[in-house]
């Protein structure tokens, strides 16, 4: 049983480590997504988030903004993951107590 107990806990910090680097990782991608509007015969792109409870949208360009578009993606990406170590967290924090 002490095996059990020694297991649960060395995954509950594991778990808890990865979330502290998933949500380090998180800080400098931005919020967000890309918008693109069409003018007349040309494309013009923006960068939609909320800013003070506020939609702005920030006028990027003609070219299409690839690495925002890809820094947007690992954001979605990591807060996926976020989700699912949390998940599992709660899961261990409600099989823990009734182990011990």
């Amino acid at each position: 049983m002490e095996e059990i107990k020694k297991y649960l806990k060395e995954k509950h910090s594991e778990y808890n480590n990865e979330l502290m680097r998933l949500k380090e990782k998180l800080k400098p991608l931005p919020k967000g997504t890309v918008t693109k509007r069409k003018i007349g015969n040309q494309f013009y792109y923006y960068h939609s988030h909320t800013k003070g409870g506020k939609l702005k949208h920030d006028y990027i360009g003609k070219e299409e903004p690839r690495q925002l578009i890809r820094e947007i993606s690992i954001r979605r990406e990591t807060e996926k993951k976020i989700r699912e170590v949390n998940k599992t967290l709660k899961m261990l924090r409600t099989v823990r107590p009734r182990i011990v």
